[in-house]
């Protein structure tokens, strides 16, 4: 196992990272545009920019590791039989079969890898995206409502309508518009005010200053009275709010997608009743999705007998990513239709079996045609 890994693993290893670096840097760019309109729009900076742009890696790698593996052990170990290198090592003495055992310990160490990056490191991201989105989104939020600029902000807030205007070099003005019946005044201009708050409980004020206010006058006769107002003047007027009201309130308790299933472990192998926090199908799902790390890797390593047989050589690497993918979409649709964690559990084993099992069944009828070059 050892002399075929010193040979190939290095290539594998480069292939494999090339192609994760170009996917990161492909799906990141289209997901570039999308992000930048969000900064632009919340006044956040170009690290913050970049700190949401990193929360994305994770979710991207673990999409695109088995593909990636695939590609680098089909390059690396079809260069090397190409080449004689492998059938070398066999007359030193290496058993041919210590390549397979050698990808397959290296397809294990992946699945870990890709557990932990789906099962932890992702759902982390995610949340921790959405909690910057929302302290950005805040902030902004906040600093329109405090100092506002020359085009104006409109803030409503339990039916009252507050329309800021100012210029930076200005001193600020401020429209509000209660709702209708509002006593003893409904509309009010103030030519100076500021934001006081929040408090420990989330409420702030509006503090107005230079204020002139008006209140409408009643109904007469099911119609309302002609363009009078009454109008009545003050030194300064607090309108009370709810910074809840103004602002999006966060929901700080992780979602499905963005909890970690390491407290899911107990619940789905113990067989025990499954309360509100345990989700042991998306546990199964995130094993299903692991597994296929060793799978593309075997599949690889069919690819590459497959090679040197006639009238399967061109098709060979193409229906090993196909058979990845379908590995992947039947391994969901059947684990997406179990609900007991008994039944997930069992179908889970199954999952993980089969996609080793049956290409190693495969390449042990290969048996030393896997090493030897192929020919014309």
């Amino acid at each position: 196992m050892r002399p075929y890994l010193r040979l190939v693993l290095g290539p594998t290893l480069t292939v494999t990272l090339s192609i994760l670096a170009l996917v990161e840097i492909v799906f990141l760019a289209e997901e570039f545009t999308g992000l930048l309109e969000t900064i632009v729009s919340t006044g956040g900076s170009a690290f913050d920019l970049i700190r949401l742009l990193s929360w994305k890696i994770p979710e991207i790698l673990d999409l695109a590791l088995p593909i990636a593996i695939l590609v680098g052990v089909h390059t690396a170990v079809g260069r090397s039989r190409r080449d004689g290198e492998l059938v070398v090592l066999s007359a030193a003495g290496a058993p041919s079969w210590g390549l397979v055992s050698g990808f397959l310990l290296v397809g294990l160490l992946g699945a870990c890898l890709s557990f932990a990056i789906s099962g932890f490191i992702a759902p982390a991201s995610s949340f921790a995206q959405r909690l910057a989105l929302h302290e950005m989104t805040v902030s902004h939020i906040a600093e329109q409502i405090s100092a506002p600029g020359e085009s104006g902000t409109t803030l409503v807030t339990n039916g009252t309508d507050f329309v800021a205007t100012g210029t930076p070099d200005g001193p600020p003005s401020l429209m509000v518009r209660r709702p209708p019946g509002s006593k003893p005044w409904r509309y009010a201009f103030a030519g100076d005010w500021e934001v006081l708050g929040p408090d420990v409980e989330g409420n702030g004020t509006f503090r107005l200053g230079q204020v002139s206010a008006f209140g409408d006058l009643e109904r007469l006769d099911g119609k309302t009275a002609e363009a009078q107002l009454n109008r009545m003047a003050a030194g300064s007027v607090k309108v009370g709010f709810s910074m809840e009201d103004v602002l999006p309130v966060l929901d700080n308790v992780p979602r499905r997608q963005e909890r970690p299933v390491l407290p899911l472990t107990l619940g789905i192998f113990s067989f025990a009743a499954v309360n509100t926090a345990i989700d042991p199908q998306r546990l199964a799902l995130t094993i299903g999705r692991s597994m296929l790390v060793p799978a593309a890797v075997l599949l690889a390593l069919m690819a590459v007998c497959g090679g040197t047989v006639p009238g399967v050589r061109a098709a060979a690497f193409p229906m090993a990513l196909i058979g990845l993918v379908l590995t992947d979409l039947v391994a969901r649709a059947w684990l997406g239709g179990f609900s007991t964690p008994r039944a997930l559990t069992l179908a889970t084993l199954f999952v993980a079996v089969a996609a080793v099992a049956v290409p190693i069944s495969a390449l042990r009828l290969a048996g030393e045609a896997l090493i030897r070059p192929g020919r014309g």
